[in-house]
């Protein structure tokens, strides 16, 4: 019998088959030849939710009979559990998260029964790290991780309610897997010590060699439009930029509640002609379009770790990050890339010093590739599978 793996995700509309980076670690684990069961839980209370637009597309092709399938190898189990989304979610009881450990029980009980459960893996922290929690009260001889990817952790920290849920959970789960060094620190200031930091990996698409110099003035940025990724800075910074280049073009990838706020300034600033919004587009496609630009820059905060940096390094792009982020100690500033406090006036003068030649640009293009070598979703779960590895060899001595 294969040992297995059991990972705790939710379904998040992304045009993937539950969740894109979650779906490129269990690929990872099944070629590791690990038997992978994904509990994918779609959070059901339509009149609150924030992905109508997929919801209805995702929910025709989970119909009754597919409810279980085999993706890439991987075991997928789709179940719905009620989720009141915003609602109380600074409450003292973790609701969205009682409401998850009810929908799966009986399936992780019949799980538990059929297969050689080595480790239950659960992403994120809020909801699956209280479900995580709860599994481990239970099958308390099961390594258990919860993995923090950004978002939902910062905002626990927020709140004495959050941060009193993130001591409780971490103090029965093996390891709070951190995406970044930045976690890690900031979950060691409350006391938490059982802690990893695991990078994930990143896609590794064939990229068509490309003369960056021909595209010498395009500028990217890929972000959801929320307020924290401060798409409106670079707009900002871009119109100073523009004073003195005019050829600059900047394309921005993404969607979200912030676009026509976003359309409206560009319209203000009078930079319709240098300004490209692109929507969404699948992950193959950005990967092509960061080939075909100069720089990439993205000044967002809370940042867990933010992939698109190294995908941007990956491909050639000079990338430009937010200091005091999760990025901030893989990238590095002035080495392979540039670290910017998220100010106009601070990002347009990098801007216009990397068009005047005052960096040796190849240099740091060439330790960018290097680094991002590295980033292999392999690499990435042979951190998870040293956990319990580790927990079979002292069993055996």
């Amino acid at each position: 019998m294969k040992k297995t793996i059991v990972i705790l995700t939710h379904v998040t509309f992304d045009d993937s088959p539950y969740c894109k980076y979650v779906h490129s670690h269990a690929k990872a684990l099944v070629e590791q030849g690990y038997h992978v069961i994904v509990l994918a839980v779609i959070h059901w209370l339509p009149i609150l939710s924030n992905f109508q637009r997929y919801k209805q597309d995702f929910m025709k092709r989970i119909k009754n009979s597919d409810k279980k399938q085999i993706i890439d190898g991987v075991e997928v189990i789709y179940q719905k559990a009620y989720s009141f989304s915003n609602l109380w979610y600074d409450s003292a009881v973790n609701l969205n998260g009682i409401l998850y450990y009810k929908s799966i029980k009986k399936t992780m009980e019949k799980i538990m029964q059929e297969n050689e459960v080595v480790l239950i893996d659960a992403h994120t922290f809020k909801v699956e790290g209280y479900v995580a929690y709860c599994l481990k009260k239970k099958y308390a001889n099961i390594k258990t991780t919860v993995t923090l990817h950004g978002t939902s952790f910062y905002r626990n920290l927020n709140t004495q309610n959050g941060i009193k849920q993130i001591k409780k959970v971490f103090q029965r789960v093996d390891y709070a897997i951190c995406v970044s060094e930045r976690i890690k620190k900031q979950i060691n200031a409350l006391g938490v010590e059982n802690t990893k930091v695991v990078y994930n990996g990143i896609n590794q698409y064939h990229l068509e060699a490309v003369d960056k110099e021909e595209n010498r003035y395009n500028i990217l940025t890929v972000a959801g439009f929320v307020r924290r990724k401060n798409i409106d800075l670079i707009l900002k910074s871009v119109k100073i930029v523009l004073n003195k280049y005019k050829n600059v073009k900047l394309t921005i990838v993404g969607e979200g509640i912030e676009r026509a706020n976003l359309e409206k300034l560009v319209a203000e600033l009078k930079m319709t002609e240098n300004v490209i919004f692109m929507g969404e587009i699948p992950n193959h496609e950005v990967q092509k379009l960061m080939n075909e630009n100069y720089l990439f820059i993205l000044t967002s905060v809370a940042e867990g770790f933010g992939i698109v940096y190294p995908e941007a390094m990956r491909a050639g792009c000079i990338t430009i990050g937010t200091k005091n982020e999760g990025i901030d100690g893989f990238l590095k500033d002035g080495e392979n890339g540039f670290l910017v406090n998220p100010d106009v006036e601070e990002i347009a003068k990098l801007i216009k010093q990397i068009y005047e030649g005052k960096f040796d640009l190849e240099k740091m293009r060439g330790k960018a590739m290097e680094a991002v070598k590295e980033l292999t979703w392999e690499n990435n779960v042979k951190g998870y599978i040293e956990i319990f590895e580790d927990n079979d060899e002292r069993k055996n001595k």
